[in-house]
């Protein structure tokens, strides 16, 4: 006799695993919805969606990026209501998992230099009568941590770094063992409603595509739904820019704008005296993404977006006979396929120099090659 419509079909073979078929019109269909959501007034809903709720996030990149202080930056709009998104005006907790900086010296500075309400965020500690130095640990605790999640309200779990949490009997250098570990996780932010902001680094090898960058990256696979990558360049003048992008979004677009960041120094009263920790600050949106930074940074052993810039924009001046208006050089650069920010690197690796030439709508930028240089003429 075949199974009634309400319940769904299984191959048992005798033994005590078995298969259950779902029908596909068993399954109920839901939006994307978004816990960072940046979209503007004028675009289409959600369409710049960045961190999708109820899902796995990770934030990668170098060392002194400010990681750290965009988790608390992200921890702060959360428990406030402040963060664009789904959640919006809807203050929720978030747990704070974090195993290299100190709680006293910079974590709970940090959120309160962020403007976190310090009510809603919550330090996680592991009582374990049988394991005196017990931490929270994947995938041991992820049915804990559900309950606590829907117990407290959490829309938000911070684990700095990601894989410093993976069980110690779990070898973190083999992906199967890693998403083992991770795959309940995710399957539990889906079932208990909260989002899981992971931390990472970046390593050496890679090349330019942040997602083979980050630590792990086999592991994660899928399983990650958002990346978020952070870079630091010097802009044309020579002063230090950071610039953070989304370089991997499963349930919505890529090549959105990247932001530019800051990491400002501050300054919080504690009862013992004053603690001086950083903060992170959402800047303007800019032109130039993460990948393009990394590109421009050139691969070991090749010679990378930098020494192909560094190149055209040697032959191009000498072409020109060593100068040339900086508007026609990056339009002329652009169809070449070089960014903006490539040809500005290239411009200080070479010792270009520039100065302002001519009058009302023809004044502009002029770039010259050292050897072209001279200085200009004195009025009379």
């Amino acid at each position: 006799m075949p199974p009634l419509p309400d319940e769904p079909p299984t191959v048992d073979d005798g033994r005590a695993r078995r298969l259950i078929l779902t029908p596909a019109s068993k399954i109920r269909m839901r939006p994307v919805r978004w816990l960072w959501d940046t979209t503007p007034p004028a675009a289409a809903p959600t369409s710049h969606g960045r961190l999708p709720l109820n899902s796995l996030g990770i934030a990668a990149g170098g060392p002194g990026l400010g990681k750290s202080q965009f988790a608390c930056w992200m921890t702060a709009r959360v428990t406030t209501g402040t963060l664009p998104g789904e959640l919006m005006g809807k203050p929720r907790g978030v747990i704070y998992a974090a195993t290299e900086d100190s709680w006293s010296y910079t974590i709970a500075p940090r959120l309160v230099a962020a403007g976190a309400d310090m009510e809603r965020v919550f330090r996680v500690d592991v009582v374990d009568d049988e394991e005196l130095h017990a931490r929270l640990t994947l995938p041991k605790d992820i049915s804990l941590m559900g309950k606590a999640a829907e117990e407290y309200s959490v829309a938000l779990l911070v684990a700095d770094p990601l894989l410093s949490m993976i069980d110690s009997s779990i070898n973190d250098y083999r992906a199967a063992e890693v998403r083992s570990a991770l795959e309940p996780l995710v399957a539990a932010a889906d079932r208990h409603a909260f989002t899981i902001l992971g931390l990472a680094h970046f390593t050496k090898a890679g090349g330019a595509d942040p997602l083979s960058r980050v630590a792990g990256s086999g592991a994660f696979g899928q399983l990650i739904r958002s990346l978020i990558a952070f870079a630091r360049q010097e802009d044309e003048d020579g002063n230090e820019e950071f610039v953070m992008s989304l370089e991997k979004n499963n349930l919505g677009r890529l090549g959105l704008p990247s932001f530019q960041y800051a990491i400002q120094p501050a300054v919080v009263e504690t009862d013992e005296g004053p603690s001086y920790v950083s903060r992170f600050v959402l800047g303007p949106e800019s032109t130039t993404s993460v990948r393009e930074v990394m590109r421009s940074e050139g691969i070991p052993g090749d010679q990378g977006a930098l020494g192909e810039g560094v190149t055209w924009l040697r032959d191009f001046l000498t072409d020109m006979g060593g100068s040339e208006r900086m508007q026609e050089i990056k339009k002329c650069a652009k169809a070449a396929g070089l960014s903006d920010s490539t040809i500005d690197r290239a411009k200080r690796k070479l010792g270009v120099k520039s100065r302002q030439q001519g009058f009302g709508r023809d004044k502009g930028a002029h770039w010259y090659l050292p050897e072209a240089w001279t200085e200009e003429p004195v009025s009379a």
